[in-house]
């Protein structure tokens, strides 16, 4: 046969016939990402990433973290790991997290993953078959919405408040679905600085929480990526803490150290990092080698928290910066949340607006960008609803950035 062979018409491969079905669902993370990518363009200022401020990465303490890598470990880095992560970085998580979190744990309590998201995916695999339901927040992290429609899961939508998630609204849905015959398989909340909304439990909703779920035999799945990054107040106590076998953790070293390294971890009963180690062969066998030993030089010799207090002091400026901002610009126009850490400042428009309409209009006419609402949204509403975020732009374009969008809002005349 001449490889050089070229098939005509029919002979060619239809590829998007032999798409699963699955691919349906994904379709709008496809559409915001084609409108985002107008964002990257060099004259636009775009709240839409939420990237960290390239000034907090500490280059000469990172670097010096490597080179002892590398002289130390270097063949060891270099090669395939434990499937279950590095030992010792696995014992510096448990460390931590007894005296960072009030969470007990040990090394067989802990499996290193590829990120935040990976270790989402695991848990879907472990836990999950396609159309079980997930109790999820309106609004909520929008990957984690990606992920499990990834697993053809059916989500149930819960309103956030001033304080998160409204348990007594969580309650009421667990009531009516099961007089329906039917119980979620387990609930995922953000429970601190909340991606998008920036809106934290207070711990009366945490402790009702858990109450519900322990009623209901609920597994919680508690993402605690912002967690760390808190700008005023005491640290409340994660929900690992007050219900340790109940709760599985996701944490991630994207917001604390660097998300180039693509590291996380999930901390939960030993039984349940079993089955996910498991499933973790058949993703990536394991997580980043070269990359979990650089972490664990750099966390050993104080670099994490070092990094943490400096990002905590810049991300607390740029927010007080966003906020000003918007009462300059904006106020009696448009609310907003103030949040006490974490990336994101959660706008709500007049009833009017439709959120992703003013994103092409501001694009187009005013060089501003920011994320539409509906993406949030299990259910795609959100219309008045968008997410800024203040990590990545300069301190010195936020103000423009505001005044900037602002202008595309008046320019709607609708409100």
């Amino acid at each position: 046969m001449n490889l050089n062979t070229k098939y005509k018409g029919s002979d060619r491969m239809k590829w998007q016939e032999r798409f699963a079905e699955r691919m349906d669902s994904l379709a709008s993370s496809v559409a915001v990402s084609e409108l985002l990518k107008l964002a990257e363009q060099a004259d636009v200022i775009s709240f839409a990433g939420g990237l960290h401020d390239p000034k907090i990465f500490p280059m000469e303490a990172i670097q010096e973290a490597m080179d002892r890598v590398l002289a130390g470990d270097g063949p060891a880095a270099l090669n395939y790991g434990p499937g279950l992560g590095y030992t010792l970085l696995r014992d510096w998580i448990a460390e931590r997290m007894l005296v960072k979190e009030r969470a007990a744990a040990s090394r067989e309590n802990i499996l290193v993953t590829s990120g935040g998201v990976e270790a989402l995916h695991l848990i879907c695999m472990a836990l999950l078959e396609p159309g079980d339901t997930v109790v999820v927040g309106a609004p909520t992290y929008l990957v984690a919405l990606h992920v499990f429609r990834a697993h053809q899961i059916k989500l149930v939508s819960i309103e956030l408040d001033e304080n998160g998630l409204d348990t007594e609204g969580l309650e009421q849905c667990l009531k009516e679905l099961d007089r329906q015959g039917e119980r979620p398989k387990l609930v995922y909340v953000i429970p601190s600085f909340q991606n998008p909304s920036g809106l934290t439990m207070n711990m009366e909703r945490r402790h009702h929480l858990i109450k519900i779920c322990e009623r209901y035999n609920l597994p919680i799945v508690e993402d605690h990526a912002y967690a760390d990054l808190r700008f005023e107040g005491e640290p409340i106590a994660a929900l690992k803490s007050l219900a340790p076998d109940r709760v599985i953790l996701i944490q991630t070293f994207s917001k604390i150290f660097a998300p180039g390294v693509r590291l996380g971890w999930v901390a939960a009963d030993s039984s349940l990092i079993q089955q996910l180690s498991l499933c973790k062969i058949g993703t990536d066998t394991c997580a980043n080698t070269l990359g979990q030993r650089l972490v664990y030089q750099y966390a050993s010799h104080g670099g994490i928290d070092t990094q943490i207090s400096k990002a905590v002091l810049r991300y607390r400026r740029k927010r007080d910066v966003m906020i000003k901002a918007l009462s300059e610009y904006l106020s009696g126009i448009v609310t907003w949340s103030r949040p006490g850490g974490g990336f994101y400042v959660w706008l709500t428009l007049p009833e009017s607006f439709d959120s992703e309409a003013l994103l092409r209009h501001a694009i187009k006419n005013e060089k501003t960008a920011f994320v539409a609402g509906p993406v949030f949204f299990a259910d795609g509403r959100g219309e008045q609803h968008l997410r800024l975020s203040y990590s990545f732009i300069a301190e010195d374009q936020i103000e423009e950035g505001i005044r900037r969008l602002a202008k595309a809002i008046k320019s709607q005349n609708t409100y």
